[in-house]
């Protein structure tokens, strides 16, 4: 008889904390548990360079019951795939926190490079999926970065990728704060020349945003993740999005989306990320993928060392 190979992977994004179990077996995935929980490590960021008490309560708590799921699913919490993005690059307390939750939970968090970010997301983007164009463009935009990339789906080699730093979490303080023009200005200012080479008519899209947008573009009340997969929106769709909830209150969000649940305090943000970003990139069409990051790493099985930002 064959032993099942069963993986987990958590994701620690400036937003949300992102929960796969999955076997796995010749490059196919097998889902056994998935969720979701949105922490807002990046709230704030800018500001105070740290996490949050509030942040790092939410991220334990949400890290906590998903270790408590992975024993159950009979995987040592050391085994699992645990990495931190952009948030965990540029908070000064983070060793410490992961240090606590390496302590007490078991799991040991690896921050890895924005090149990492986009080689992981991208591998789990063209994972048992079929696309007409050799090579695409993907933009996957967090709670602190957004990542472009350019890759061949042939031969999975990522030709170009860019990290900046303005996502979802980010964006809302800087709206809260009457800085958004300006600050968004600078990144495209800063990246100008890059962001050039990633122009393109059909734009690849993944993580929260772009699949909490396309749920609003549906006009649904619940969030179906496997629904979502696939999904194309036009670049009106995100036109017609703008105009109407650009100056929303999160209370807005929730009562009218209520699966947004806490992620309605940051979709503001967001919507003003994806709005700019797919106007500046000339796209027609937007897909959407539900596919990223712990997607991945739970394929891969590991993190190469070379992507590697800092050890925890």
């Amino acid at each position: 008889m064959i032993k099942k190979d069963v993986r987990a992977s958590i994701d620690i994004g400036s937003n949300s904390v992102l929960l796969l179990i999955a076997e796995v077996n010749a490059g196919k995935l097998k889902e056994l548990n998935r969720r979701s929980e949105i922490t807002q490590l990046g709230k704030e960021l800018d500001k105070n360079r740290a996490f949050h008490t509030e942040s790092m309560a939410a991220t334990f708590t949400a890290l906590k019951s998903y270790a408590h799921d992975c024993k159950e699913a009979g995987i040592n919490p050391e085994d699992v795939i645990v990495t931190a993005t952009e948030a965990s690059r540029v908070a000064a307390n983070a060793p410490e926190f992961f240090q606590k939750v390496s302590d007490q939970l078991g799991l040991r968090i690896q921050i890895i490079t924005p090149e990492a970010e986009a080689y992981y997301s991208t591998k789990g983007i063209l994972y048992n999926s079929k696309f007409a164009s050799e090579v695409i463009t993907i933009m996957d935009i967090g709670g602190a970065s957004t990542e472009l990339i350019k890759v061949n789906t042939k031969t999975f080699q990522i030709l170009k990728t860019i990290s900046m730093p303005v996502g979802a979490v980010r964006a809302t303080q800087w709206l809260q704060d009457h800085l958004f023009v300006q600050n968004l200005q600078k990144v495209f200012l800063d990246f100008r020349t890059e962001i050039d080479d990633f122009q393109t008519r059909e734009l690849f899209c993944v993580a929260g945003t772009m699949t909490s947008l396309g749920n609003m573009h549906l006009q649904r009340k619940e969030f179906v993740e496997d629904d979502l997969h696939g999904m194309v929106m036009k670049s009106e769709d995100v036109d017609v999005l703008f105009k109407k909830y650009a100056d929303s209150a999160p209370e807005s969000f929730l009562e009218e989306f209520p699966f947004l649940q806490k992620r309605s305090q940051n979709i503001r943000g967001g919507l003003h990320v994806a709005y700019h970003f797919i106007h500046r990139l000339l796209a027609r069409e937007i897909t959407i993928s539900t596919y990223g990051l712990r997607y991945g790493t739970i394929l891969e099985g590991k993190i190469k060392k070379d992507y590697l930002w800092k050890a925890v």
